[in-house]
């Protein structure tokens, strides 16, 4: 409910800063301007800003693609190598043990 209520009052400040005119964001330190189409977001306070368009949101989609893909290769890679050794040590073990068989057989 808190959190609601929270998202409620962020949105009435969003839409009424964004609908002040002109001279008085001129004049104000907080300042937040949006546009829905295309999206554009800026969040000012002082001599800090905030600035979120269409634009960053596509680089992050496909930032956080590659990061993926990435990440998916690196396991895919080390998995591999595992199995690879995994398998060198298992054939090692039945090398042994099928010399030690071979040795009491004689």
């Amino acid at each position: 409910m808190i959190i609601i209520c929270f998202f409620i009052s962020l949105c009435g400040i969003i839409v009424i800063s964004n609908n002040l005119p002109k001279f008085i964001k001129d004049k104000a330190d907080f300042k937040i301007d949006y546009s829905k189409k295309p999206f554009d977001f800026r969040f000012e306070v002082g001599e800090y800003s905030l600035y979120i368009n269409s634009k960053a949101v596509t680089n992050i989609k496909n930032s956080s693609g590659k990061i993926i893909n990435n990440i998916g290769k690196k396991v895919q890679n080390d998995t591999s190598y595992m199995l690879n050794k995994t398998s060198d040590v298992f054939k090692c073990v039945e090398e042994k043990i099928n010399n030690t068989i071979q040795h009491k057989v004689k």
